[in-house]
């Protein structure tokens, strides 16, 4: 069987200048997860991504076309050979930002395709890939306790497919694609903040990724009433401050309203039958804080924002400063 991986690119070199940091090699993963339509545009969005290429990996007959691997007889994997300034985007957060835009879970089916070739995998080429894989699926395990469909295994082979299946989506904006849209203009900014959501507690993760609650009056900053500043876990964005805080009884942190209102976002929530909520998410991170209800005190306007202890981090006043928060200390002298 003949092995078509790329090779790595070699640099150009330079006669006229020594750069005090030479420029970084391009380097090469190996995705599959369902149909590489989505897959490959989600990829191309990515900062520090140069090139995509959709085609076919692991196929027990060279140079297989697309119906060949359709029909089943190749055992070829629908795959994304990308590749990437390691300077700009590392291994890690590619292979988190793909578990994240799949079903990790599902065997041999992602969305409405189904078929040996629609199984995911990261296909790896050396065992410095294959410990990243493996430490990101490990993490996944430790998120979600149950066995991932994802498998990690060593690239065999890997074949372009056709030239109209290239920028698939770019080509025809409006055509299929598994993946959520939203997902791929947003993995840009995901992109930023994916590694330190993965770093997470466990409990962290599932209050701010699943819309988990924490238990009411043993969390961290429920009976919290010092001065200072309250920001994103994720991002340290300041959200909120210390004098909009009081005491609710609720068991969680409440505050009367947000340093600014275009901080966070509302969503409804209906998840408890009967019990219509307004979630609150941050306008940039978007992770999960809270609800916000209207039954706060009428002298503060009237608000509730109960929040998660889990989704935010205490500055105190006394670290606002050295933390890079001290243009807000005048307003908790307000």
């Amino acid at each position: 069987m003949t092995n078509t991986i790329s090779e790595p690119q070699q640099e150009s070199p330079n006669a006229t200048q020594t750069p005090a940091q030479p420029p970084s090699q391009t380097q090469t993963a190996y995705f599959a997860g369902g149909c590489f339509w989505g897959l490959e545009q989600y990829f191309r969005n990515v900062d520090g991504v140069t090139t995509t290429t959709v085609g076919y990996a692991q196929s027990n007959t060279e140079n297989p076309t697309y119906e060949q691997v359709c029909s089943g007889t190749t055992d070829a994997a629908e795959t994304v050979r990308v590749e990437f300034d390691p300077d700009r985007v590392t291994l890690r957060t590619l292979s988190l930002l793909f578990l994240e835009v799949i079903d990790p879970f599902s065997v041999d089916r992602q969305g409405n395709d189904s078929g040996r070739q629609y199984r995911t995998g990261m296909f790896f080429t050396d065992d410095v890939q294959k410990s990243v894989f493996i430490a990101a699926i490990e993490q996944l395990i430790d998120r979600e306790p149950r066995r991932p469909a994802v498998l990690i295994e060593p690239l065999h082979n890997f074949y372009p497919a056709e030239e109209h299946h290239q920028d698939y989506l770019e080509k025809n904006p409006g055509g299929y694609c598994h993946i959520d849209i939203a997902k791929i203009h947003n993995v840009r900014n995901r992109q930023k903040y994916v590694d330190r959501i993965w770093d997470l507690t466990l409990e962290q993760f599932a209050v701010t990724q699943h819309a988990a609650t924490e238990r009411p009056f043993v969390n961290e900053y429920d009976e919290t009433f010092d001065p200072g500043i309250y920001v994103d876990i994720v991002s340290g964005q300041p959200l909120f401050l210390s004098t909009d805080k009081f005491n609710s009884g609720c068991g969680w942190p409440a505050f009367s309203k947000p340093i600014s209102a275009d901080l966070v976002t509302e969503h409804d929530d209906d998840r408890v039958p009967g019990r219509p909520r307004i979630e609150i998410r941050t306008a940039d991170t978007q992770i999960h804080l809270g609800h916000v209800f209207d039954d706060g005190p009428a002298e503060l306007g009237g608000h509730r924002y109960c929040m998660n202890s889990a989704s935010l981090r205490f500055v105190p006043l006394a670290r606002m400063a050295e933390e890079g928060y001290g243009d807000y200390i005048p307003l908790l002298q307000k």
